[in-house]
């Protein structure tokens, strides 16, 4: 049954006006490291994921329903007090959705990051910034277009965003789990040790970070004509003939999070033909990088986690779900019975 709040139709949010949704898929752009040149996934049908447990990176899904569900203006949608519900009314359908199916999910959020992050923190504040005046100036104008454009650049997940969306998830009984540094290495370990099936993301980090399996689409299986996409990380590395840190390795030279300059003129045809045809200091070496690369691995492959967590689904608080959603949040009373209805069939069903 298609969410009351899905992307691209005119809904009620919660007991107010009636308000349009930003319609489409959110690309997930300028956030990780981008190997689809490098890699083939394999489009699986969503019934596949059945009875098993997804690590999915909390923060990169709440980034894409803060991006999309928003008002004709460009601002989020809130309560009549003012907090924040877009993330909410993406994670309420969406969650329940996937549970329906009998596909598992633990959310993972994010820690501090890694120090050699700080540039492209920055980088990513002051993008925001700048869209937030030309949305300004798009509001001024009356331009709809541009508002869309510029307010999808705007999202930033503060703290009450995050807690929110924490105490949604437990209420629910969805695990969630906090990671001491970057969601991406513990969603790989979660995998690796066998407790998930893989992880959830739209960008690929999570395979450098060593994750053997990693989907990506997943929302896209709910409406759209193509499906979820599967990367097997060992199928990966036989395809290109190469280890995981030469894998490493050329993500770095074209650019990562820690680094994303890369080393000029290195994209992923060259860095794969430098790492098989020399060792990896000598790669870099040959590539003309000036930058401390071994750092940069070492975060790959060494990234603190946590050890001690639970990725058991729980029984749905009702009251919980009521009391933060209805009376919280403004949500509207019907749509909440039903997604508890909804929550404790799948429960009752999968759990």
């Amino acid at each position: 049954m298609n969410s009351p709040y899905h992307a691209g139709r005119i809904v009620r949010s919660q007991q107010r006006d009636i308000v349009m949704l930003y319609p489409g898929e959110w690309s997930g752009k300028n956030m990780g490291t981008n190997l689809r040149k490098l890699v083939t996934p394999t489009e699986i049908d969503i019934a596949s994921l059945r009875h098993k447990t997804l690590a999915v990176d909390a923060h990169n899904q709440i980034y894409q329903f803060l991006s999309v569900i928003r008002q004709p203006d460009g601002e989020y949608l809130r309560t009549s007090d003012g907090k924040v519900t877009s993330h909410l009314l993406g994670l309420l359908p969406r969650t329940a959705n996937l549970l329906n199916r009998g596909i598992k999910l633990a959310y993972v959020f994010d820690g501090l990051p890694p120090q050699l992050k700080e540039q492209t923190i920055r980088s990513r504040s002051d993008r925001k910034s700048d869209a937030a005046e030309k949305l300004a100036q798009a509001k001024e104008a009356g331009a709809t277009a541009e508002m869309k454009k510029y307010a999808a650049r705007t999202a930033r997940l503060t703290p009450e965003i995050i807690d929110s969306s924490k105490r949604f998830l437990e209420a629910i009984g969805v695990p969630v789990i906090q990671a001491p540094s970057e969601a991406d290495a513990q969603t790989a370990l979660m995998v690796q040790k066998g407790g998930c099936y893989a992880a959830a993301s739209t960008d690929y980090d999570t395979l450098l970070h060593g994750s053997p399996r990693l989907v990506r689409r997943l929302s896209k299986s709910q409406r759209a004509t193509s499906g979820p996409e599967l990367l097997v990380l060992e199928d990966i590395l036989d395809t290109l003939g190469i280890s995981h840190d030469e894998l490493i390795a050329i993500a770095i030279m074209m650019g990562t999070d820690y680094h994303p300059r890369g080393i000029r003129g290195i994209g992923p045809r060259r860095g794969l033909k430098l790492v098989k045809q020399n060792d990896i200091p000598k790669a870099f070496d040959r590539a003309g990088c000036d930058f401390d690369w071994q750092a940069i691995m070492g975060l790959y492959q060494d990234m603190e986690t946590e050890e001690d967590y639970s990725v058991l689904w729980e029984p749905p608080n009702n009251e919980a779900i009521r009391v933060m959603l209805v009376d919280e949040y403004e949500f509207s009373e019907d749509t909440v019975e039903k997604r508890i209805d909804e929550l404790e069939d799948a429960y009752e069903q999968f759990g």
